[in-house]
């Protein structure tokens, strides 16, 4: 029998209710699978560097990375990120190339269906 992993973090199992309600009504999978991912052990969320965004994304596109994005590489794509939490480093090089940096709840709320969104992670 497995148990179901508790968050103490109030913020964080706030945003979890709050991403699985959006993801249902909405029937946005991107937002379901956010929260699925948040749910587990925060040992194993992905953390992301800011040069795999480099390698991996065209253009300006809208990113949603479920865990913690890291400011080791340099990007030079205009890029919005909606991570549940950012390095300093991170959030100063996506800014200097002109991008945006959000939380996850805000991301959800701009595009409650998750149209046009790539989950990285």
């Amino acid at each position: 029998m497995s148990t179901k992993n508790q968050k103490s973090n109030v913020h964080l199992s706030g945003l979890i209710s709050e991403l699985k309600i959006i993801g249902r009504e909405k029937e946005a999978n991107i937002w379901r699978k956010t929260a699925k991912l948040l749910e587990k052990s925060s040992k194993n969320w992905p953390s992301i560097n800011v040069s795999r965004l480099e390698y991996h994304v065209e253009g300006s596109e809208k990113i949603v990375v479920p865990g913690k994005l890291l400011g080791s590489g340099n990007i030079s794509k205009k890029v919005t990120v909606g991570a549940y939490s950012f390095s300093s480093a991170a959030r100063a090089k996506i800014e200097a190339a002109g991008g945006k940096c959000i939380g996850l709840d805000e991301m959800a709320k701009k595009n409650p269906k998750g149209s046009g969104l790539r989950l990285m992670g």
